[in-house]
């Protein structure tokens, strides 16, 4: 058993809920911290607070005292909610820049940056987008996790660090466009998804609770950025069938034209979440794969997971 100690920011989250017990069945002594630490005593595990972007240094260094390795998942999410420009900056930037200071005197293992593929490219791309292209965020999310990611390179001289860009991820308990699809694709109807061409790379939950313990553990990713994603695209029609199958029923689609469907979306004030979901999103994780890291297969697991979401 590791006797270490990490420290999960953002452990309420999507991701933040599955990293943690990830972790402590690994066998790592886990503390979770939250800017409302209140709703995280359930899990179980020491609860502390974040300090606030402004806060001074001591308490950064108080937070992670007796700690080895930080994962820090702790953001503002991407959200269609109005958000200004500077908030995303403050939590997602000045926050992370600050802990990460602090965590390169603090600690004596490796801080693990939850980033997302919004900082390489927007939500819809025309290649497939790697580490290695140019970063290209189309949106203050997307600008405020690049900022973040270079203050960690540039303050952080002592210790090792790995940045992860994950992409759209899925499991048990996922929300947003994902859980709107899946309700979709549970409905005991024909749908006409057939001819939609756009594949999009996705990552199963489970794989980057893995990726996150192989970045800690695997000193050939320290000091390096990874995009995390399954092996193979999907296109809407293969993710509709993957959860049908996964309920023992048949794919039941049919082809239309595409721009019909898209009318039809925009006509009902959906144009924007129809091109997110449809629009080429590509991604490569082949980086980390190169690092021992093995990606998930998104067919696969989606059917595994169809009963259950």
């Amino acid at each position: 058993m590791n006797a270490e100690t990490v420290l999960v920011t953002g452990a309420s989250g999507f991701v933040g809920q599955a990293v943690v017990p990830f972790l402590k069945s690994a066998g790592y002594r886990v503390i979770v911290a939250s800017r409302n630490p209140e709703m995280i005593k359930h899990l179980g595990f020491t609860a502390l607070a974040i300090p606030q972007p402004d806060a001074p240094t001591a308490e950064f260094e108080s937070l992670l005292s007796g700690v080895d390795h930080v994962v820090h998942a702790a953001a503002i999410a991407h959200s269609r909610l109005p958000i200004s420009d500077d908030l995303y900056h403050q939590v997602n930037c000045v926050l992370t820049e600050k802990l990460a200071a602090a965590a390169d005197r603090m600690i004596t293992g490796k801080f693990i940056f939850m980033s997302s593929i919004r900082a390489q490219c927007g939500p819809v791309h025309d290649s497939v987008a790697r580490e290695t292209d140019e970063p290209r965020p189309t949106d203050a999310y997307g600008r405020s996790k690049l900022d973040a990611e270079r203050a960690i390179a540039s303050v952080m001289k002592n210790r090792p660090y790995t940045i992860l860009r994950p992409v759209v991820v899925y499991g048990d308990a996922v929300k947003g466009n994902w859980k709107t699809l899946i309700k979709v694709a549970r409905l005991p109807v024909p749908l006409p998804l057939r001819s939609l061409s756009g594949r999009r790379s996705l990552l199963y939950l489970d794989a980057l609770c893995h990726a996150v313990h192989h970045c800690l553990t695997e000193t050939s990713t320290d000091n390096q950025t990874f995009i995390v994603a399954d092996k193979a695209p999907l296109t809407i029609g293969d993710i509709v069938t993957a959860v049908r199958q996964g309920l023992g029923r048949a794919p039941a689609l049919f082809s239309v034209p595409e721009r019909m469907v898209q009318h039809v979306m925009g006509a009902v004030g959906q144009a924007s979440r129809w091109a997110t979901l449809t629009g080429a999103m590509v991604a490569s994780s082949q980086a980390l794969q190169e690092t021992g890291w093995q990606a998930a297969d998104s067919m696969e697991r989606v059917r595994e997971q169809a009963p259950r979401l």
